[in-house]
């Protein structure tokens, strides 16, 4: 589903996609409160959804993980951030459902050759798993070649690899679930912490 997100707005593959989000919701939505897409690219359609929502008078609330990845920056005063991902997810100038960010933190764009590494690994993890050398090295590359103090793994695949760096790579499925279960308890929402992958002295 999420390779759909890459085909352009009015053509038949992106509509049947936004049909099957609608419903999925509208099927979601009479069994729960909230509700979320555990999916970084997916939220490019982020929202056709929103209006669905309201058109249809849906009460359940949509978490968007973009959203709260805002909250984080704005509570633990982000000022950089490299968007690590998908080809889609890291067009943080262009069709990034990341891209609205640019209004609070500087996003930081990453060459082209580097995008298609993280493609590339994306792959790799799925089909030859996280602990695999080659795949290791290659998230490794990734992570050196850039500079940035802040880094958002924008695919739910990245938070399973554990390069050895000094940057703070942010985990946003993990900012997601803290914000769903501190809002299924009736908590005041906190987005800080808990999310950080890796420190200067572990390098995990």
């Amino acid at each position: 589903v999420c390779h759909d997100c890459h085909h352009e707005q009015g053509t038949k593959e992106y509509n049947e996609l936004i049909d099957g989000m609608k419903q999925a919701a509208k099927n979601i939505a009479m069994c729960t409160d909230y509700f979320c897409i555990a999916c970084n690219t997916l939220h490019k359609v982020q929202p056709e959804v929103e209006k669905h929502l309201a058109e249809e008078k849906i009460s359940a609330q949509f978490i968007s993980i973009v959203d709260t990845v805002s909250l984080y920056c704005k509570e633990n005063n982000v000022k950089n951030l490299v968007v690590l991902g998908s080809k889609l997810t890291t067009d943080v100038h262009g069709e990034s459902p990341y891209a609205p960010l640019s209004s609070i933190v500087k996003l930081i764009e990453l060459p082209g050759e580097v995008r298609d590494m993280q493609q590339k690994a994306l792959e790799l993890i799925k089909t030859k798993g996280p602990e695999n050398k080659e795949v290791q090295d290659l998230f490794q590359s990734i992570v050196d070649s850039f500079d940035g103090e802040n880094v958002l793994l924008g695919c739910t695949e990245f938070p399973l690899m554990r390069p050895k760096t000094s940057k703070k790579l942010i985990d946003p499925t993990q900012l997601l679930a803290d914000r769903l279960v501190h809002l299924s308890w009736g908590l005041h929402e906190n987005v800080k912490g808990g999310s950080d992958m890796a420190t200067p002295d572990d390098g995990r």
